[in-house]
């Protein structure tokens, strides 16, 4: 057997190149053929088995889940009704598609598909399934303009979602466009890993939507405040799909003081007038009076 198969190799060797293999080849598919479908049927059977168990310990998992979910809601809108404060309700979302997306080197901003028409106003939040991906600047009947949170001019008020700890979210574009929470002090405890979401001290988004996670955390250039780097949850250059929220109310329509922050102007009341006919020294010592 030895000898023959030698002979076979170096008959091979000496004419193989002008034996016609095509028909070989054909053969040997058509042989090969069932094996090849029975091999194919068996791996497929067996990654199906195998997916079946994992989604059934799945499916399991999320309804042990959503039943812990259940009862914690339960008692966080009891412990909400005793304490006395409003109740949580959630976001009303409305799809729009990405038309086109501005900017250089990232997109800073997107076209939507979606305008006054449809419900986007000017002023309502944009995001993703992953999470927070900008504002509507601008609303036409149809289309509508959205800054990025890649906008120099966007500035979010942030927290640390374990801990509370408050920073702005802006972006820097040197050395390399990055998001960063500032405003952070030294004093503050960070980890690397931690989820960042909206703040409730945000005047312009809804609360508690997800921003990022903090990828690297520096001091600044003064040593007085942390410097935190967070990686977006959402993928700014592939957007297609997303969705409009509207804010959060305006404290003024509730008749209660708007808080003032430090990142927005004041606006001066203009000084009272006197009523039409009436003497200016009456009015001056009405004002007077007032004053006192």
């Amino acid at each position: 057997m030895v000898a023959t198969y030698a002979a076979l190799s170096v008959f091979l060797l000496v004419v193989g190149d002008h034996v016609p293999t095509s028909w070989m080849r054909a053969s040997g598919a058509v042989l090969f053929a069932p094996f090849d479908r029975l091999v194919l049927t068996g791996d497929r059977l067996f990654a199906a088995w195998r997916e079946n168990t994992d989604l059934h310990q799945r499916i399991a998992q999320l309804e042990w889940e959503n039943q812990q979910l259940r009862i914690q809601g339960v008692e966080n809108r009891q412990l909400r009704e005793q304490l006395e404060l409003p109740p949580w309700h959630g976001l009303p979302l409305h799809p729009v598609e990405v038309l086109a997306l501005a900017g250089d080197p990232v997109p800073t901003s997107a076209t939507l598909s979606a305008g006054q028409r449809e419900g986007v106003h000017a002023g309502d939040a944009l995001l993703t399934r992953d999470g927070l991906v900008g504002r509507v600047t601008e609303s036409w009947p149809h289309l509508s303009r959205a800054s990025l949170l890649t906008d120099p001019n966007q500035a979010i008020a942030c927290e640390v979602e374990s801990t509370g700890v408050n920073g702005i979210l802006r972006v820097s574009l040197r050395p390399s466009p990055r998001l960063l929470l500032t405003a952070v002090p030294l004093a503050d405890t960070i980890r690397i890993g931690q989820r960042v979401v909206t703040s409730d001290l945000s005047l312009r988004f809804p609360r508690a939507i997800p921003v990022g996670r903090v990828r690297h955390i520096a001091q600044e250039a003064s040593g007085l405040m942390q410097e935190v780097e967070i990686e977006p949850a959402a993928r700014l250059s592939r957007l297609r799909q997303a969705f409009t929220t509207p804010g959060p109310t305006p404290p003024d329509s509730t008749g209660l003081p708007r808080p003032h922050t430090e990142f927005e102007p004041r606006r001066v009341a203009p000084p009272p007038t006197a009523a039409p006919g009436a003497p200016h020294a009456r009015g001056a010592r009405g004002a007077h009076g007032a004053r006192r």
